[in-house]
C-alpha cells in the first residue's frame, strides 16, 4: 500500500491523506472522554455573530468565549445578590 501510495500519489495528497488519519484518530480519540468530547449546538446567525467578535476581542475560541462570559454573569449576579442584602440590612438599620 505504501509503495503504491508513493509511486502513484503527488506528496501533497499524501500529507492530505495523512491529515485526514491524524484527524479521525483524534476524533475517535477524544470522543472515548468525556471532558474531550464535543457538542454541538445552533446558534442563529447574528448570535453566532456576537460571540465571534467577541471571541476575537478576547483572543478566544467560542468555547472559551461562551464559558467566560457565563462566568462573568455569575460573578456580577453574585455581586447583585450582595448589594441587595447590604441594602436590604442597611434599610433595617434606618428603620430602627
Amino acid at each position: 500500500m505504501v509503495e503504491w501510495i508513493s509511486e502513484h500519489m503527488s506528496e501533497e495528497l499524501d500529507n492530505k491523506l495523512k491529515q485526514a488519519i491524524r484527524a479521525k484518530r483524534k476524533r475517535h480519540f477524544n470522543a472515548e472522554q468525556e471532558h474531550t468530547r464535543k457538542k454541538s449546538i445552533d446558534l442563529d446567525f447574528r448570535v453566532w455573530e456576537k460571540l465571534s467578535i467577541k471571541a476575537q476581542e478576547l483572543d478566544a475560541t467560542l468555547s472559551d468565549t461562551i464559558e467566560y462570559l457565563i462566568g462573568e454573569a455569575n460573578r456580577s449576579q453574585n455581586a447583585n445578590k450582595k448589594v441587595d442584602a447590604l441594602k436590604k440590612d442597611l434599610s433595617s438599620l434606618l428603620d430602627m
